[in-house]
């Protein structure tokens, strides 16, 4: 009977030290997404699903000299966006970039790429560049885009500026109702 005991003991342990290896395994996975037969590599902090807060934004428009202000998902020293919410699955909609941050990404080439948790297949979203005649004022870069997200659920949005992973943000997209 202590034998029986040893034995299914032994074997309970194994199976849960496989299962723990295979989550490790899956989680390394997630850092490697692919796109278009191709696989990119992301570091750990574009791998978390926390939604992105939201934020005010006001500012004084530099062309009209009016108080506006904007609802931001966002990170306040590196990029947001404003649009239309909730972002809603299977439909376009503008969206209104903002990057605070201190690299000088103005009129450089931006990819919006995108993937769903639970998935490691990364979408295009947009590709454009921020330009000065988009910007609200000279304390940020800003870029117009037209999004389009295929399924409802939880994406994290990442931005490329010459082909270098520069941030993102987590969002959640809604069913279309």
């Amino acid at each position: 009977m202590k034998k029986l005991f040893l034995l299914i003991t032994s074997l309970s342990l194994l199976v849960m030290l496989g299962c723990e290896s295979e989550s490790k395994s899956a989680d390394t996975k997630n850092n490697k997404l692919e796109y278009q037969g191709s696989i990119v590599a992301v570091g750990e902090e574009y791998t978390k699903w926390n939604l992105t807060p939201t934020f005010k934004y006001h500012t004084k428009d530099q062309r009209t000299g009016e108080n506006v202000s904007y609802e931001i998902i966002g990170k306040k020293d590196s990029f947001g966006i404003t649009g239309p919410f909730p972002i809603i699955a299977n439909k376009s909609q503008k969206y209104m970039w903002f990057y605070w941050g201190k690299k000088p990404i103005k009129d450089q080439p931006v990819k919006v790429m995108a993937y769903k948790k639970g998935s490691n297949e990364l979408i295009k979203l947009f590709s454009g560049e921020f330009y000065e005649g988009a910007q609200i004022n000279e304390k940020e870069v800003n870029m117009p885009s037209s999004l389009k997200f295929p399924d409802s659920g939880i994406w994290n949005v990442l931005v490329f500026i010459h082909d270098e992973l520069s941030g993102n943000v987590v969002v959640q997209v809604a069913e279309r109702g």
